[in-house]
């Protein structure tokens, strides 16, 4: 059953002074020469005079390390600082920080030749339109400001409208976009893309609530064709996932981006710790993100909790999402306290292991670190880490 699922300033000076060489020192010099032509005047080509001014000004007005400058003078060329200046005083007007302004220079430098009335304001003003905060703004396009070179009218409104009739307010629109990956969804036509899954998932008793919910998740599914994208509901629902639960669409996001080999060689390893098909069937129905953990971390997961903890695989049924915890920051310092507290009899034996690793951080420390410190003080030791120890046990 499961292999079903998947089938797939500007110049640099040239002086070296007395003083230390820095490794900035350096870099500067490392670029001068990599621009800088023989001293005959009849040699002299303008292209090497704008690529040298490009990785300056890179440097000095967007911040970024010369290595990075160097590899993006390659992308953008600029002869003056005119276009790059205008572009840079209405990021910072619009409340983009340094770090933000390095990384959409890094990302998409030509956004430093556009024209900042005509290209940029309206799309700004657009996003501030449907709901976008300044802050949003500046975060959304420095993480992927290809968003800055689509079309505002033929690619931008036709997206966010169509996502409209989908999710029914710019609210959850906004939270859409937010939630991407990436900027994909203006760059393809999203009505062609989106449609037709949508049909799939009605077809297959997927309520319109946990479509929207589907549709404003992080989900990588729907860059499937729909070919595939049905294979995948309709292995899910074979699975038994149930379509009104969010579970069934989760699964779906899961298995979309996971390899044949790789799913069964994770559905080996809980065989070969002696789980039977039903066990590993019930427990990804009851949390499909298990099987999304790196098969390392599932190892040392299923070795602590079975060979340790003396786990069934019908525990894992029951809390399979024990597997998705951290062993070294959560899981192996609230046993080994719980362990404390146990040989010094201060609290009953027989108490679940899995109740105490669902507590929240607080919870614990006032149930068991707040509590019993002055009685067992070691406990706060082996709470906060004995590293030594925590890597033995795990």
């Amino acid at each position: 059953m499961f292999c079903l699922l998947l089938s797939r300033g500007r110049g640099f000076s040239s002086k070296i002074t007395n003083q230390t060489i820095t490794t900035t020192h350096l870099h500067f010099l490392l670029l001068q020469t990599q621009f800088s032509k023989p001293i005959s005047t009849n040699q002299a080509n303008p292209s090497d005079d704008s690529s040298s001014f490009t990785v300056s000004y890179l440097v000095n007005s967007c911040g970024l390390s010369p290595e990075s400058a160097l590899s993006v003078s390659r992308k953008v060329h600029f002869a003056s600082p005119t276009k790059p200046d205008l572009v840079l005083r209405f990021l910072r007007n619009h409340g983009f920080s340094n770090t933000q302004i390095a990384n959409l220079a890094t990302k998409r430098p030509l956004v430093l030749l556009a024209n900042p009335e005509k290209t940029l304001l309206p799309k700004l003003e657009f996003l501030k339109q449907i709901g976008f905060s300044e802050d949003d703004i500046a975060n959304f396009l420095s993480k992927d400001p290809t968003f800055m070179c689509r079309s505002l009218e033929r690619k931008i409104k036709p997206s966010c409208d169509y996502l409209k009739t989908l999710l029914g307010t710019n609210q959850k629109v906004v939270a859409a976009i937010k939630n991407s990956c990436s900027t994909w969804i203006f760059q393809f036509d999203l009505e062609k893309i989106i449609t037709r899954k949508v049909e799939i998932l009605r077809n297959y008793g997927v309520s319109e609530g946990n479509i929207v919910k589907f549709l404003m998740a992080k989900t990588r599914s729907l860059g499937n064709n729909d070919d595939r994208f049905e294979e995948l509901v309709r292995n899910v629902s074979k699975m038994g996932f149930d379509p009104s639960s969010m579970l069934f669409v989760h699964a779906i996001d899961v298995f979309s981006g996971m390899k044949r080999d790789t799913l069964e060689a994770k559905m080996q390893l809980f065989r070969s710790y002696g789980w039977s098909e039903d066990d590993i069937a019930s427990a990804i129905r009851k949390q499909p993100f298990c099987v999304s953990i790196s098969e390392e971390k599932l190892k040392k997961g299923l070795d602590f909790f079975m060979s340790k903890l003396k786990w069934k695989s019908s525990d894992f049924v029951k809390y399979p999402y024990m597997l998705g915890l951290s062993l070294q920051k959560r899981v192996i310092p609230r046993w080994m306290v719980i362990q404390c507290l146990l040989s010094k009899c201060l609290i009953k034996d027989g108490i679940s292991i899995a109740s105490v690793l669902l507590l929240t951080e607080a919870k614990f420390v006032q149930k068991f670190l707040v509590k019993y410190e002055s009685k067992a003080p070691e406990i706060l030791k082996l709470y906060q880490g004995d590293a030594p120890s925590r890597h033995r046990l795990a």
